[in-house]
């Protein structure tokens, strides 16, 4: 609807994709940093009512760090702007426009939103560093930070998903790459910006990463395979076992926030769970959601054959013990996948007494219960 490049925000409805979002901002040399690996079917209303993650959530955070004002139709039939025009900081009234943010369309139909944008940087590298440990490579990307680099994006991955690039490599090459075989994580980084400040912070970050113990990855093919995962989306059908292995099994998750000392401790029970539900480890993967620090949004992947009711029942019982975990482990349930109708029967777990005013919450907006009744606070998938 409007692109203000003096102002450096974008206003649109919300139905718009958001690889179609940038591809019109682009033209003017402009940028939403806001990057799911869903973008060509991920819409800007999905963004703000799912509140999915980011690649680049560690340099430009999650939806909340871009959103300033929305307009919504509520229950009532009534159309509310909530927001701060284009001011990205207040300190008038409530936040409301933030209410929207995760509520999975339960408060209002998301029609219309002014986001915050940025220009594109003039380059980007990435790096990648392989450790014995999910621990160690946490405690390399802490290191990193501390000496001040600005990181655009870094996700930690342990030894099941570093076996998804080894294969394709593999596929590609015809022989292993040179990657220890005590590697238990990988760590993978991406900086952007002017050329010269970019090739400053490539060659300190790796320098203090392997002071940390890491080993570089040398093999481009790996980093672009990574990549490829991540953002650019350009797979080589058959030859990456990624996404090719989604032909005989989904992707299924917990998606947890788990504090960053215990993380390996997280590891473990993702493993004893998934032997205990018979379900197969696809590989966990640490994002990082909030600007200039580590802040855990954590994919705990598996995979489930969606035609086996068994199976799927198995996998929900999964989410539910991995949720279970993380609120003993003073985390939350979900990060970016959201309630859905998995864990509504058993998010007072998380929350306690404060559902009770989630639910007035929504009879102030939807008293009715019309908009998506069933969600966030009710499951089908107790057993």
């Amino acid at each position: 609807m409007e692109i203000d490049k003096k102002n450096m925000t974008v206003t649109t409805q919300t139905g718009i994709t958001v690889l179609k979002l940038n591809e019109a901002l682009k033209k003017e040399g402009l940028w939403w940093p806001h990057d799911p690996e869903s973008k060509p079917s991920s819409t800007v209303g999905a963004a703000i009512a799912c509140d999915n993650d980011s690649t680049f959530g560690i340099k430009y955070g999650k939806i909340g760090d871009f959103l300033l004002n929305a307009k919504v139709v509520l229950g009532t039939g009534e159309i509310l702007r909530v927001g701060h025009r284009k001011a990205l900081c207040t300190s008038t009234g409530y936040k409301l426009h933030w209410l929207l943010i995760a509520s999975e369309g339960t408060l209002g139909v998301i029609t219309e939103a002014t986001l915050k944008v940025f220009l594109i940087p003039e380059t980007r590298t990435i790096i990648g560093v392989v450790f014995k440990s999910i621990t160690d490579a946490i405690e390399g990307l802490k290191r990193v930070l501390q000496a001040g680099l600005s990181i655009e994006s870094a996700h930690v991955n342990c030894k099941n998903r570093l076996g998804f690039y080894t294969h394709a490599y593999r596929e590609k090459h015809g022989r292993d790459p040179d990657i220890p075989a005590w590697a238990g994580a990988v760590l993978f980084i991406t900086i952007n910006g002017d050329k010269p400040l970019v090739d400053f912070s490539r060659t300190y970050a790796i320098e203090q990463l392997e002071k940390m113990g890491g080993i570089l990855i040398k093999e481009q093919d790996i980093l672009d395979s990574w990549w490829a995962s991540k953002h650019t989306l350009q797979f080589v059908p058959m030859k990456q076992k990624w996404p090719d292995s989604q032909r005989q099994k989904k992707f299924g998750a917990a998606d947890l926030g788990i504090p960053i000392g215990r993380i390996e401790e997280a590891y473990g029970y993702y493993q004893q769970f998934a032997q205990q539900f018979n379900i197969e480890i696809l590989g966990m993967c640490v994002y990082n959601e909030r600007p200039n620090r580590i802040s855990p949004s954590i994919s705990f992947a598996v995979f489930v054959d969606d035609s086996n009711p068994e199976e799927v029942k198995n996998f929900y019982n999964y989410v539910r013990e991995m949720s279970k975990m993380a609120i003993e482990l003073e985390g939350t349930m979900s990060t970016y996948i959201g309630d859905g109708d998995r864990l509504g029967e058993f998010n007072r777990l998380e929350h306690g007494d404060a559902l009770d005013y989630m639910k007035k919450i929504k009879a102030i907006f939807d008293p009715n219960n019309i908009l998506n009744p069933g969600k966030k606070f009710e499951s089908k998938w107790i057993t």
